[in-house]
């Protein structure tokens, strides 16, 4: 007898020709731990290995029918050519018959077979563990390289999703990136085997009820395979996503979890194990960097078409304040020459050129300052004077003068609280917002001032006028710096797109809100609604923001 060392077992398909040997070799083999399926000849023979799906096939040269050589090839072609054959011979067989990875000579020991039976199986078993190896680094190898930029985010997540799925022979994959402001995980289309309208309702809040469950950023990642009663998920997302098995695995960048991948659902129903989570996540390595080069791809393609945005209104505004610049200065020098030529200019006509020349100025004046302003805003180094305002008699003030062509009504409850604001900047808002309702109203028509409270806390301002009304396409962008409404009828009146892009800034200055309401050939109503207290709306924007910006991407 020889003895060799112990040997993984496995399933073992044997063909005999002789029934009683054949019988003998399975006890020999059932007896060393094998599972084994006895073949009988016949016509099915191929058909009846094939679907065994042994780990080894031991046949008998004795075995005629049909033929081993035919068996063996038939069943290599269908199982794959590294199925393992032992075959047995008797004394008076050649060798060299078939294709055989070990033989073995009747009378058969028992040592010897196992011995033999062994080796095949731990051959088989390393081959087997090297190819999933070799599949593993092939899918990592494609999760690293395969992604295409130009594809977008859709095509990554997608990309991602599904590689990760099919590595793992998982029938559902997704990845759920962290989103600052609603401090959750939210899932990204699409997904692999998830319907589209599954994945859009798929969120995993940070806070509240998910900080008592599993925490992604403190415990690392997840394996359940009874996912819809494991405490440590929330229930919904399990039920939502009709999980059996799952993997979770965190996408890092540095010490922040940026997003989750999710692989689910087991081909054949099968836990997932310690060494699929490993897997899982390498994967999770190689997708933090895809998904963070992405990010910074798109934040390029966002920062790219900014700055051509920026360019655009750059050449826009020259061309505005070009225009506006030279006509207020050809007016000035026209006069100046025209004083300077004429010397007996009556004193009427004269003084009516001079007064021509410093509105002109103060235009002049004023297009340079609502540009400074707007430079000081943007980069946060406006200041506001607070105080506080009665705001009937302050509109009573801030109203334009000259506007014999319109009338202007006013409807302000007497009982009207006061409000804490920045008086100069709110003048400049309403004067804007007054001037702009004059310039596109017909002569002799009304503007309307109105005010009415909002709750406890806040104000609303109205200025009506029945004008030419805006396109509803417009109306979006008309809060934008350098943004004008296009028509035949505005074109006509001058402007450079700066009054309600300033007005917007002070209003938000404020922690206000500023809105239009309007029907082309009808009229506007530009609306405003703002605090009791602005400055203390102010401090409480500015915390918030500092807030926000000191908050880690991820919590859980």
């Amino acid at each position: 007898m020889i003895l060799g060392r112990s040997a993984p077992t496995g399933h073992v398909a044997l063909l005999h020709g002789d029934t009683d040997r054949g019988e003998g070799l399975a006890r020999m083999l059932r007896s060393a731990g094998h599972r084994v399926t006895l073949v009988p000849e016949g016509r099915r023979v191929p058909q009846t290995v094939v679907e065994a799906s042994p780990d080894l096939l031991v046949a008998s040269l004795t075995f005629t029918e049909p033929p081993v050589a035919g068996v063996i090839r038939a069943a290599r072609q269908a199982l794959g050519a590294e199925l393992p054959v032992l075959v047995v011979v008797g004394r008076e067989d050649s060798d060299s018959l078939v294709e055989a990875d070990e033989i073995i000579r009747e009378p058969v020991d028992p040592g010897e077979l196992d011995l033999r039976v062994g080796g095949l199986l731990r051959h088989q078993a390393e081959r087997r563990f090297l190819q999933r190896k070799v599949d593993e680094l092939l899918g990592l190898y494609k999760i690293s390289w395969a992604f295409s930029l130009a594809a977008g985010p859709e095509g990554l997540f997608g990309h991602l999703a599904a590689q990760s799925a099919q590595l793992l022979r998982a029938q559902k994959g997704l990845v759920l990136l962290f989103e600052r402001e609603r401090r959750q995980m939210v899932a990204q289309t699409p997904g692999f085997g998830i319907a589209p309208e599954v994945v859009g309702r798929v969120r995993y809040p940070v806070d509240g009820e998910a900080r008592s469950r599993w925490n992604f950023r403190k415990n690392g990642p997840l394996i359940a395979n009874k996912p819809q009663s494991d405490s440590r998920l929330l229930p919904d997302m399990a039920t939502e996503l009709d999980l059996h098995s799952l993997l979770i695995a965190p996408l890092v960048r540095g010490p922040q979890v940026t997003g989750l991948i999710l692989v689910a659902d087991r081909h054949a129903d099968s836990p997932f194990t310690d060494e699929d989570l490993n897997l899982l996540l390498a994967v999770a390595g190689e997708a933090s960097v895809a998904v963070e080069n992405m990010r910074l791809h798109e934040e390029l393609k966002r920062a790219n078409a900014l700055l051509q945005e920026y360019d655009r209104l750059k050449s826009e505004f020259v061309a505005i304040v070009a225009h506006d610049f030279r006509k207020p200065l050809m007016a000035i020098r026209g006069f100046a020459e025209l004083v300077l030529e004429e010397p007996d200019i009556p004193a009427d006509a004269r003084q009516e050129f001079m007064r021509t020349v410093i509105n002109e100025t103060e235009n002049l004046a004023r297009l340079a300052d609502d540009t400074l302003l707007i430079t000081r805003m943007e980069t946060g180094e406006a200041e506001y004077h607070w105080s506080e305002i009665d705001l009937g008699p302050f509109i009573l003030d801030s109203v334009p003068l000259g506007l014999s062509e319109h009338s202007i009504l006013m409807d302000i409850p007497a009982t009207f609280p006061k409000i804490l604001a920045d008086p100069d900047r709110l003048r400049q808002v309403l004067t804007n917002l007054v001037t702009n309702a004059i310039k596109y109203s017909p002569g002799g028509g009304s503007i309307t001032i109105r005010c009415r409270e909002r709750g406890s806390q806040h104000v609303v301002l109205e200025v009506v006028d029945h004008g030419l009304g805006i396109p509803a396409d417009q109306i979006p962008r008309l809060f934008q710096k350098f943004q004008r409404v296009r028509s035949e009828e505005h074109d006509r009146i001058s402007g450079t797109g700066l009054g309600l892009y300033i007005c917007r800034l002070i209003v938000e200055g404020h922690g206000g809100q500023i809105w239009v309401e309007s029907e082309l050939a009808k009229g506007s109503t530009f609306g405003l609604v703002l605090p009791l207290d602005a400055r203390a709306a102010q401090a409480h924007r500015r915390t918030v923001a500092a807030a926000r910006a000191k908050t880690p991407p991820a919590s859980s």
